[in-house]
């Protein structure tokens, strides 16, 4: 129970940390990344919030269906990062990776749907 809160603890202080270097970064830098990435500067302190492993979901879903997201164009890559890091439904969708049932139900709850699905279609091309 201790080690549980205490990961939690410094899960908070890494998240906190980060957004404390974020509100203290320059205005005109946070708006020229936020463009080059194409998001707005309140999004962009959104993700700086989450964690290096907030899209990881991500990959091991691109791998399980046979896409290599080495292979995926960046701006495309960068997209998907973004919705997945910020999706609410990561235990679901963790749930599912874990025990791999035979009918998903993550296309109805993925903020990534629509791009996965036409990347498993041009895949097949």
């Amino acid at each position: 129970m201790f080690q549980a809160f205490s990961e939690v603890w410094s899960n908070w202080q890494k998240r906190r940390s980060r957004l404390v270097e974020f509100d203290n970064s320059d205005p005109a830098e946070m708006q020229h990344m936020a463009r080059d990435l194409g998001t707005s500067v309140s999004e962009l302190r959104i993700l700086a919030g989450k964690g290096a492993d907030a899209a990881d979901l991500l990959l091991r879903r691109l791998r399980s269906l046979n896409i290599d997201p080495a292979k995926v164009e960046p701006a495309i890559m960068r997209d998907l990062q973004r919705c997945c890091s910020q999706c609410g439904e990561k235990g679901l969708c963790e749930h599912e990776l874990e025990d791999q049932p035979k009918a998903t139900s993550w296309p109805k709850y993925c903020p990534n749907e629509q791009t996965i699905d036409a990347l498993v279609a041009e895949r097949k091309l």
